[in-house]
């Protein structure tokens, strides 16, 4: 295993601080930091983005100034998320969004106001996951953010805490949590959340500690740092303050080397996917209620990487799509291929003639990946630049649309018929004589298009699954199978 290193960078940006919290923007490759406390008195309420080499202050204008909040990175949405946290006038419990120009408050219902919590990005299931924290009392509560409402999900698991560190797992599709405090003392204990339910995988590794900081980086969780209590300082001596490097593999922990940003707790860190870095901000040496904190509070950056490591960019070497030519009606498969082995789970940003219409994820270690589009039913003959983009890295190819092939449709059929909910329908549309090219034959219920049946070249038949869901209410509907001027129909129970 090769060695980790820590590397200090500049000491310009933003102010010293602790309390903060930072999260990585993968679809434009910006660490951003927001908020924290001074510790002499000042609460902190701007942004701030780390693009490798320096810091630029991008907003001051958003959520409140407070300490003790969460942020995570929704990679779908494209949105960094943030709850909660303490101000001037107490406990907070707002959920707002940046997109890279603008905060935007979008809830101010779903968990109790409280600090100290943690969250994570699920990427499988799509979703910020939030647990713990402090509401005039300890927490253990999970919940969920959907993108439009908070959603809890129990509260077993882990039991209730302040202050402890969390990452999503790409690799494993896990929430892997570590310490945090119960009452003063820190905790070594973790778990993993796997969307359902809490697991306890560890009770041994890291000191046991609360305020320290966690990334996923690539193929194993790291952690930095803690204190090994939250109680008043006084009397002396001050609890300890940690200066270690952990790394998780999902079985067990493992100390790295101890040389780098020095005692910390209530710093903040982030995973440069793209660059495959480490980035560390702020913290505090000593805690932050000691006398004197507020001169002693850190404001120096911070990368970790692995011995050997460039640190050089991966970008798009090239984009294809198949097939190409395609008609209307069909499903093209965009195929990304990178300059490299991607160091973690890399977010490439599609586009249809510069417009972005989505979004895919290409595993850590892997060098492609794919992304489906589907082309509308009757869209008319066009050529369009795709383009795949990794930051400011980018390919295009040209995806020719060809003009709808016409067939004669003679019927439809729908089995089972009537079909139960939870069952799958298979619609299968006849023609009346073999189909010249590769063609799509328009579905419509109840005369509302709806999905296409896709007729290969030389076919007299094509077929399409439609799953009903378990939940579905009896219905009975008009299904229409149309190709230019013909067009034939069943009707169709779901019982």
């Amino acid at each position: 295993m090769a060695r980790v290193l820590w590397t200090q960078k500049q000491d310009m940006g933003p102010r010293p601080r602790a309390g903060h919290a930072m999260t990585y923007d993968a679809t434009r490759r910006r660490v951003v930091l927001f908020g924290g406390d001074s510790l002499d008195g000042r609460l902190f309420g701007d942004t701030w983005e780390w693009d490798g080499e320096s810091w630029t202050q991008v907003q001051d204008i958003g959520p409140s100034g407070r300490t003790f909040h969460a942020i995570a990175f929704d990679t779908i949405r494209r949105r960094s998320v943030l709850f909660g946290g303490r101000n001037a006038n107490g406990l907070l419990g707002d959920t707002w969004e940046w997109d890279g120009e603008n905060w935007t408050q979008v809830a101010d219902s779903g968990p109790a106001k409280r600090l100290g919590h943690a969250m994570a990005f699920d990427r499988t299931r799509q979703r910020v996951v939030l647990f713990g924290g402090d509401a005039a009392g300890r927490l253990n509560d999970t919940w969920e953010w959907d993108g439009n409402e908070w959603v809890q999900h129990g509260d077993s698991g882990p039991s209730a805490r302040i202050h402890p560190a969390m990452a999503y797992e790409t690799s494993r599709g896990r929430v892997v949590l570590f310490g945090g405090a119960e009452q003063d003392l820190g905790l070594g204990d973790t778990w993993e959340w796997d969307g359902t339910a809490w697991t306890e995988e560890s009770d041994f590794g890291p000191d046991p500690c609360a305020g320290g900081a966690m990334v996923f980086k690539g193929t194993r969780a790291a952690l930095f740092g803690g204190i090994a209590s939250i109680a008043s300082p006084a009397p002396l001596p001050l609890p300890e303050v940690f200066d270690r490097s952990w790394e998780w593999d999902g079985k067990h922990w493992t100390a790295r080397q101890d040389m780098g940003p020095g005692d910390r707790v209530f710093h903040a860190m982030a995973f440069d996917e793209v660059r495959s870095r480490v980035v560390l901000f702020g913290g505090s040496p000593i805690p932050p209620s000691a006398d004197g904190a507020g001169a002693r509070v850190q404001g120096d950056t911070w990368e970790q990487f692995e011995e050997g490591q460039t640190g050089a960019t991966i970008g798009v070497a090239a984009v294809e799509a198949a097939p190409n030519p395609s008609p209307s009606g069909n499903t093209v498969v965009i195929t990304v291929t990178l300059t490299g082995p991607a160091p973690t789970a890399t977010i490439v940003t599609i586009l249809a003639d510069g417009q972005e219409i989505g979004t895919m994820e290409i595993a850590a270690d892997a060098t492609s990946g794919t992304f489906e589009l589907p082309i509308p039913v009757g869209q008319p003959a066009t050529t369009i630049t795709v383009t795949a983009r990794v930051g400011s890295s980018e390919a295009t190819t040209t995806l020719t649309i060809t003009s709808p092939v016409v067939v004669d449709v003679t019927s439809v059929d729908a089995v089972p018929n009537p079909v139960a909910p939870g069952n799958t329908l298979v619609i299968t549309v006849n023609l009346g004589s073999p189909a010249p090219d590769a063609a799509s034959v328009e579905l419509l219920i109840d005369g509302q298009p709806f999905a296409a049946v896709v007729i290969a070249a030389g076919a007299t038949s094509g077929q399409l699954d439609i799953p009903i869901p378990p939940d579905q209410p009896p219905v009975d509907f008009t299904l229409t199978a149309r190709s230019g001027g013909t067009e034939a129909s069943v009707m169709v129970s779901i019982q």
